[in-house]
């Protein structure tokens, strides 16, 4: 990715919006703003929409015993947000392989024009009988590795954790 710029309201609408919300009263905390568990949530709904979308539904499950397992995230924050402000959640791919995803949700504040945290993630496929991972079946890597192709040459980046990441 590149390190130079950051992503702007309409950048990350080029992604598509993998939730929208408006905070409601119970997000919120005792200091008055979203609390870190509702963001969190939000991160994984948009998650799980996103992937559900490309072809990680229950059928699939159903039919192939297969599943993706969260095996690391990273959650930063950049600005709060309070009840009644809009939110989107937005995924961008960073790396694809034969048994893993590593990818970013990132939550807008649309009210106030800005990123209000990010959440770095790290999945990976796994057989729900052995327990292990296994490859993921050309017809999900294909979309996946296109879906990626597209996020990898956009102008922008978001910091990161050192630590993940698909080899």
């Amino acid at each position: 990715m590149h390190a130079s710029t950051r992503p702007g309201v309409a950048d990350l609408d080029a992604l598509g919006s993998a939730l929208t919300v408006v905070a409601p009263p119970e997000f919120e905390d005792d200091n008055g703003h979203v609390n870190v568990g509702h963001y969190y949530r939000l991160h994984m709904e948009a998650a799980d929409s996103h992937f559900h979308d490309l072809g990680f539904d229950d059928d699939y499950r159903e039919r192939t015993g297969h599943s993706v397992f969260s095996v690391e995230h990273h959650i930063r924050f950049y600005d709060e947000s309070l009840v009644g402000d809009d939110l989107s959640v937005h995924l961008r791919l960073l790396g694809v392989g034969a048994k893993a995803l590593h990818g970013l949700t990132i939550i807008v504040n649309r009210s106030r024009g800005t990123i209000a945290n990010t959440l770095e993630f790290l999945e990976l496929h796994v057989d729900l009988t052995t327990r292990r991972t296994v490859e993921m079946p050309e017809a999900l890597l294909a979309p996946l590795r296109a879906e990626h192709d597209r996020h990898a040459r956009l102008p922008w980046s978001l910091p990161l954790s050192d630590a993940m990441g698909v080899r």
